[in-house]
């Protein structure tokens, strides 16, 4: 309706344009965390296990999170510690989805010159099973006592004076729980008012490529 009544005039027509994108950006998510969502309770949600490169998934990482922090004006670093095989057997695309659902949570929830940073780490090892750490943490807002009980139950939200402008569905921690329950990992959050938070999940992997046998033809 405002592109038809402003259709002479460009820059009004770029403006409204640009938060098209925006809303429809926002729509497409809420669409697919409703989606999620629904076939996690469904229970038709399955892993999708393949050969994963840690070092290709963590660039891939690194440049979508890069364009949100330069944006905000904030610093990134990914970093890992200790020895950390190259490849894994994992469902690369829902190992993503928890990493940058963590990361982009922390982007929205620091303030301008913040920091985040991802840290990558293999704890043990158990003959070609290895344990992974991932330990996202900022020095943003952080959460209080009341909502760290319930911040990973469906369509919570902080209610704040601080989080009351930021978009979002209540639906990403939700989400990221239920993957990494899948999984078979664990996610546990400290945080406090003021004082930033941090996700730390750990994850078991397969380290060892899978060797399949046919029989004779």
């Amino acid at each position: 309706t405002l592109l038809v009544r402003d259709a002479s005039d460009p820059e009004r027509v770029l403006e409204i344009a640009k938060k098209l994108s925006s809303s429809s950006q926002h729509l497409l998510g809420l669409i697919n965390d409703v989606l999620d969502m629904s076939k996690i309770e469904s229970g038709k949600t399955s892993l999708n296990i393949t050969d994963v490169s840690l070092s290709s998934l963590l660039m891939s990482i690194s440049e979508i999170v890069g364009v949100q922090v330069r944006a905000r004006q904030q610093s990134f670093e990914i970093r890992t510690r200790g020895a950390m095989p190259e490849h894994i057997l994992a469902d690369s695309l829902r190992l993503n989805q928890i990493l940058l659902n963590l990361l982009s949570n922390a982007v929205k929830y620091t303030g301008r010159g913040g920091h985040i940073e991802l840290l990558a780490e293999c704890t043990g090892n158990r003959g070609t099973t290895s344990n992974f750490r991932f330990t996202v943490t900022d020095d943003g807002q952080g959460m209080s006592p009341e909502f760290m009980k319930v911040i990973f139950e469906p369509f919570s939200r902080e209610s704040s004076a601080m989080t009351g402008q930021i978009q979002g569905t209540g639906l990403g921690m939700s989400i990221t729980k239920s993957l990494i329950d899948l999984m078979g990992g664990t996610i546990r959050v400290e945080s406090e008012v003021g004082r930033g938070s941090v996700f730390t999940v750990d994850l078991d992997f397969t380290t060892a490529p899978i060797i399949m046998t046919y029989p004779a033809s």
